[in-house]
């Protein structure tokens, strides 16, 4: 029933007291409800009473919880009010719903925009407090609320770190926009999702930019996060990362549900708006806890996103001969997955249909799909079908025909599985449907790093080699051990250095008794005989080269004798430990750099991936029968027009597997000078970060996550907040993926800015986690 709230404010007190409507109820009872309210939620309801408004105790006991929970005093410890400068969720009846419930960056009494949103031409007919579609919705011809809020006014409101969220409610194509664009000609606005299917954004720039929104419904977030870089989140997930310039604010105030476009109302939106709010850009740990807190605001209106209908997708004409089909998945809530096959004719198949599957639901890494006649798909072997997915509120990483049963036949049309587990980070099985989302997964990152520079020996440096992780026997001891080959810079320059880990978590620093260092042969540093600098890029070739047991570690590695000559080299190991360089030495004349190399035995020969040349930032492809005479087949990936300027590859480490190729691309930013050495760096400057890519022939090689960062630096002032670099390809560690990483509080530079948390320049190596094969999935919700 509908509470009204009387608001009675003394020096000594606030005593809100609220009494049953009379319409409903002849008892009349009095409730205090100011106890533990935080000061912000009375502000709130201090405007609400102005404003004429009414408010139910259980909506204001959401925003307080709500209120709560964003200054971290309530769910979680992490503060992000700072962060949110204004806010509005529509709440309490007709009059309520256009009062914010937050005006500032700090709690104060002054507003940023007006203290309540101007309505324009809403009626109560077009709004509902409660509800799964409640919100405001307008009619697309003349109704919009004006908020005050003029981005050019507010100095608190960052040029290059801002953000536009909403919350919608609704699933169709709509011409409106929200926001506005002032008379510099640069705008700060968001379609949320236009007549072709595509959410544009503007944001403190006169560019748009286009992420694909295949869905609207929900937590939408578009946010500037320098002053080159735009990203898009729908729900938990970056959506896109594109490129454009900040140019300067707007000079008039945001509009929601319409475009003030320099004065003039355009743009009329019929979207159904739960909420907005505009703030300066989130960390991804900020971002996560304003979702979350959202979210749960959310429920308590009853706005919960209405269920998601189940999405069928239907895969390209292909054939299969394995005869068992295995999935990895996971599903949320009460979501589901369900397989089916047509026949070539697109007819379904008598038994095996989408409704004969028995339902998947649960988070299981390989899960034997059966129907309603059982599991075996003998019968099916080299038939030309379709294989068709219904899926709701889950994530598909991955199918695979196991269990072969019979040859693949080439002479039959379509894509040939044969019994090749198959992945979703391109669309050459499955292209792109409206409401199923292809999801790059990040990695969780150990908040520790896992190895720190922590003996006299290893200085405050330790510098990745680009060296496999090896897993074998221990040179102390009688078991299986993970191993890592560093460098560590000291008094000496920068000299090689072994670890050792029967976890992967817990390192030591085995004595190898081979270098002095301050008169002590007690250390783990190698022998620098071979060359100086460190050892690079080492492979365990045990399983592979039976032949010749002195050679079974490897290393290929540069030497620099005139800048910018660079050299190839490469050395040979039995143990890991004690190496002998090529007595033909150099191998190569000409400029490789920083590689990653490997057996590949569908190729037969060992493969390659080289910087292309020192200082130059492109990635080369080589190839080898004997790791000592390399064949250069080509450039494969260089920057290109979709690149950030000035940006350049560093390196990538490439995992095959599967018979694919996943790349770790050390991504390279610099400022839009390209300087080596810029006078003042801004946020993003000279950091290094890793992207994923993907590649079914490791030459042509897809951009998963549209560029952005699958690995990223730490936040500002964290121990790895400026650049990322790969430590090896990723290890297998039960059903999960250890990703070793090289993080720096410190910027690519000749003359690096002092670090963020005001110590010494450092680097450890840092450890992340993802469930296996759990990159990129197919995803609907």
């Amino acid at each position: 029933m509908g509470i009204k709230a009387f608001y009675f404010i003394s020096s000594f007190a606030i005593l809100i007291f609220t009494f049953l409507d009379l319409t409903y109820s002849s008892n009349l009872k009095a409730k205090n409800i100011t106890d533990d309210l935080d000061p912000e939620t009375i502000q709130w309801l201090q405007r609400v009473n102005s404003a004429g408004g009414i408010v139910s105790d259980s909506i204001i006991s959401a925003v307080d919880d709500y209120i709560k929970e964003i200054k971290g005093l309530k769910f979680q410890s992490i503060n992000i009010r700072e962060n949110i400068l204004r806010e509005n969720w529509f709440c309490g009846d007709f009059n309520a719903a256009f009062v914010p419930v937050i005006i500032n960056s700090d709690g104060s009494g002054a507003a940023f925009g007006n203290f309540t949103d101007s309505n324009r031409n809403f009626t109560p007919d077009n709004f509902t407090d409660t509800g799964k579609y409640s919100g405001l919705r307008g009619n697309g011809i003349n109704q919009y609320i004006a908020t005050g809020f003029r981005p050019f006014s507010i100095p608190e409101f960052p040029l290059n770190e801002s953000y536009f969220m909403i919350y919608s409610m609704t699933d169709s194509a709509d011409a409106g926009r929200s926001g506005c664009r002032g008379s510099f000609g640069s705008g700060f606005y968001i379609y949320p999702k236009y007549l072709n299917g595509n959410s544009y954004s503007t944001l403190h720039s006169s560019v748009e930019t286009q992420s694909s929104f295949q869905s609207i419904k929900g937590y939408i977030l578009h946010q500037r996060t320098g002053n080159q870089i735009v990203k898009a989140y729908y729900l938990l997930d970056q959506i896109n990362s594109s490129q454009n310039n900040s140019t300067t604010k707007p000079d008039k105030e945001i509009y929601i549900c319409a475009f003030n476009n320099n004065g003039n109302a355009t743009s009329f939106s019929t979207t159904r708006y739960s909420g907005y709010s505009i703030g300066k850009s989130f960390s991804n740990q900020a971002r996560v806890v304003h979702y979350n807190a959202v979210q749960r605001l959310m429920s308590k209106l009853g706005r919960k996103m209405p269920d998601s209908d189940q999405t069928e997708i239907t895969s390209k004409l292909m054939t299969f001969t394995g005869k068992d089909l295995t999935v990895n998945y996971r599903t949320r809530g009460s979501g589901s997955i369900r397989f089916g096959f047509k026949d070539i004719n697109g007819n379904v198949l008598s038994g095996y249909s989408a409704d004969d599957c028995i339902p998947l639901s649960g988070d299981e890494f390989s899960r034997k799909v059966s129907w309603s006649s059982g599991s075996d798909l003998s019968t099916l072997v080299n038939t030309p079908l379709y294989l068709t997915i219904e899926i709701s509120d889950a994530d598909l990483f991955s199918i695979q025909f196991k269990e072969q049963a019979a040859q693949t036949d080439s002479t039959l049309p379509g894509f040939k599985i044969g019994t090749y587990k198959q992945f979703f980070a391109d669309s050459l099985l499955i292209g792109s449907y409206p409401s199923v989302f292809r999801i790059m997964h990040n990695p969780m990152k150990m908040p520790e790093p896992v190895i720190s520079p922590e003996e006299e020996w290893e200085g405050n440096l330790l510098i990745t080699t680009y060296s496999n992780v090896s897993y074998s026997k221990s040179i102390e001891q009688e078991r299986m051990v993970y191993k890592m080959w560093l460098r560590a810079v000291n008094s000496y320059g920068r000299v090689p250095v072994y670890y050792e880990s029967a976890d992967g978590i817990n390192w030591t620093r085995p004595v190898l008794e081979q270098f002095k260092y301050n008169n002590s042969m007690e250390n783990n540093i190698m022998s620098d005989a071979p060359y100086p600098g460190g050892l690079y890029t080492v492979v365990d070739d045990s399983l592979y080269n039976q032949t010749d047991s002195t050679r079974r570690y490897k290393s290929v590695y540069n030497t620099h004798p005139n800048p910018p000559q660079s050299h190839l080299n490469v050395s040979f190991s039995y143990d890991g430990i004690n190496w002998v360089p090529y007595a033909g030495n150099p191998v190569r004349n000409i400029g490789e750099d920083l590689s990653s190399s490997g057996w590949n035995p569908i190729l037969g020969k060992y493969l390659g991936y080289f910087r292309d040349s020192l200082a130059i930032r492109n990635i080369g492809r080589y190839v080898s029968d004997d790791w000592i005479n390399w064949t250069y087949t080509g450039t494969i990936l260089r920057p290109d027009a979709n690149d950030i300027p000035k940006t350049g590859y560093y390196n990538m480490q490439v995992l095959f597997k599967d018979s694919v190729y996943w790349g770790f691309l050390g991504h390279f930013q610099m400022n839009a000078n390209a300087d080596e050495d810029p006078p003042n760096p801004t946020r993003t400057d000279n950091t290094v970060f890793i992207e994923l890519l993907f590649s079914r022939d490791g030459i042509n090689f897809t951009r998963c996550g549209n560029r952005s960062a699958f690995l990223n630096y730490g936040e500002l002032g964290e121990w790895d907040d400026q650049m990322v670099y790969t430590i090896g390809i990723p290890v297998i560690v039960g059903n999960e993926f250890y990703i070793y990483y090289n993080g720096f509080n410190f910027k690519h530079m000749w003359n690096p800015i002092p670090p963020a948390d005001g110590g010494p320049m450092k680097s450890h190596v840092g450890l992340a986690k993802i469930g296996i094969d759990r990159f990129v999935s197919l995803s609907a919700f």
